[in-house]
């Protein structure tokens, strides 16, 4: 039974529960968000829908590319 020290089969860097990689959040390799409209793109910011964005030339909202 793991004491908290590190030892046990869940210690540290065993590579037990909870220590796998962080991959993302599956959204894609895309850092772009495009206008349908005009075409425009704009570099994508974390933690904003692509849809809240405002094409710079044309005001539409934006997709992600």
């Amino acid at each position: 039974m793991p004491r908290g020290d590190g030892s046990g089969p869940f210690g540290l860097g065993s590579g037990g529960r909870g220590k796998g990689k962080t991959t993302g959040r599956g959204l894609g390799p895309s850092a772009e968000c495009i206008c349908p409209n005009c075409g425009a793109k704009i570099a994508h910011k974390p933690g904003i829908p692509c849809a809240q964005e405002k094409c710079p030339k044309c005001g539409t909202p934006m997709v992600r590319a």
